[in-house]
């Protein structure tokens, strides 16, 4: 789910390296980097420091995100950290993910945890939308994308094995059309603990064979008894 843009700055720095020890004599010695620049200095170098510069830009650019996607999870210590992590990126919208019982109060729900540490972090309640339907990850992706409509650059906040579920999914439902091909993901990872190492990785094994038949079948390869299963064990 990386970036066009960071792919061609790994790319150009790759390039650069690869261009700026061309013809490096190893015997060089002494005042290693005054020799390198009078005697071995050539157009190939010149335009390795220019992959250098070009390929710096653009991996480290910070763009501003038309949305960012946060999806609740069953831990308030985990949807705080989420919070705080999507606040740290401009966006014109923040979406909270995540089913919202009609039977309970707003206010004790793990969205409403999030609301408010979004707008202790400084967000504005107007930028807040809120995702009320998804039971899992599956429907964060699917149902937070098809509420953003029209919107190109959407990141995703949540650990690394969980990113990998939200690109597995995402990439599936963009072949399946069942979302917008040129939508640009870019993944906002938090810190990842064993347990959400563990869990993660289970959880995507579990996804994959949700999904083996696709989206749309995936009603039929119900999975909740394990997901069950691996939350209490790694609660």
């Amino acid at each position: 789910m990386r970036g066009p843009k960071k792919k061609i700055g790994i790319f150009l720095l790759i390039c650069s390296f690869i261009l700026l020890i061309w013809g490096i004599n190893s015997n060089l010695t002494g005042n290693v980097i005054s020799e390198y620049f009078s005697n071995t200095l050539t157009i190939i170098h010149i335009l390795g420091l220019i992959f250098l510069l070009f390929g710096a830009v653009l991996f480290l650019e910070r763009k501003s995100l038309d949305a960012v996607i946060i999806p609740t999870g069953h831990l308030y210590e985990r949807n705080i950290k989420r919070a705080k992590r999507g606040s740290e990126e401009k966006a014109k919208y923040y979406i909270i993910s995540g089913y919202l019982d009609k039977n309970k109060p707003v206010r004790e729900s793990q969205t409403a945890d999030i609301y408010n540490a979004l707008i202790k972090y400084g967000i504005n309640s107007s930028d807040i939308k809120i995702e009320r339907r998804s039971k899992d990850s599956l429907e964060n992706a699917i149902f937070s994308l098809n509420k953003l409509k029209g919107l190109k650059t959407i990141g995703i906040v949540s650990y690394p094995e969980h990113l990998k579920r939200f690109e597995y999914i995402i990439n599936k439902a963009k072949k399946e059309g069942l979302v917008d091909k040129n939508i640009e993901i870019v993944e906002l990872p938090t810190e990842q603990t064993t347990k959400e190492g563990i869990y993660g990785f289970l959880g995507n094994l579990k996804e994959r064979y949700k999904l083996r038949n696709g989206i749309e079948k995936a009603e039929e390869n119900q999975t909740s008894w394990f997901r069950d299963l691996i939350k209490k064990v790694f609660s």
